[in-house]
Order: structure tokens, then C-alpha cells, then sequence
């Protein structure tokens, strides 16, 4: 009898840790980077379809191509830059956290 329960208790320990060792992947986050980054992309975009930033701003910047605007390391240089700069009412940081707390949702409200 004691070996049939050594038995059970064996046989159930192993398919547990086979269960634990299975490794679950969760589906991709859309975490907090990718979030603002297509954030500020859409805000500046917003704001330069809409004539809210001087055009002094936005000379010679190599993420505006024919007046759009362009993901990369050059406009977060350039929101460092400008994050306290009032556009349309708000700093470039105020319009950027209000678009990332309401990504993917946000639109444009000018």
C-alpha cells in the first residue's frame, strides 16, 4: 500500500512540475515606450497640420519630410528641446502625456 501511494504521490509530483516548467508566453504589451512614442508622433503632427508650431521650430529637422512627421531619435531630441515650449495653449509635454494616457484612442482635437 505504501508503495502505490509513493506511487501517486510520484507520478503527480512530475506532471505537476511539467505544468510549471511549461514556459507561457503573454501576448506583447503595448508598454509605456511604445505608447508615448506613437504619442508624440501624432501630436506633433497634429500641431504642425494645423500651424501651431512657428515654422523656425521645425526648419531643417530631419524627422518633418514634405509635412510629416517621422518617428526616430532626432524628434525625441527635438520634444526634449521643446517640451516646455506652449503650443496651441499647452507644453509639448502636457499635449504628449494627455495623447499616451489616451493611446491608442487619442485624436487629434484641434
Amino acid at each position: 500500500m505504501k508503495a502505490k501511494n509513493l506511487a501517486v504521490i510520484t507520478m503527480c509530483l512530475l506532471v505537476l512540475l511539467a505544468g510549471c516548467t511549461e514556459e507561457r508566453r503573454s501576448p506583447p504589451a503595448y508598454d509605456e515606450v511604445t505608447r508615448r512614442d506613437a504619442a508624440l508622433v501624432a501630436v506633433v503632427q497634429c500641431l504642425v497640420d494645423h500651424g501651431e508650431v512657428p515654422p523656425a521650430h521645425l526648419s531643417h529637422q530631419p524627422w518633418l519630410r514634405d509635412k510629416k512627421v517621422r518617428p526616430g531619435a532626432e524628434l525625441v531630441t527635438w520634444r526634449s528641446d521643446h517640451g516646455d515650449t506652449i503650443y496651441a495653449g499647452k507644453t509639448l509635454q502636457a499635449w504628449e502625456d494627455e495623447a499616451t494616457a489616451g493611446w491608442p484612442g487619442w485624436r487629434c482635437p484641434l
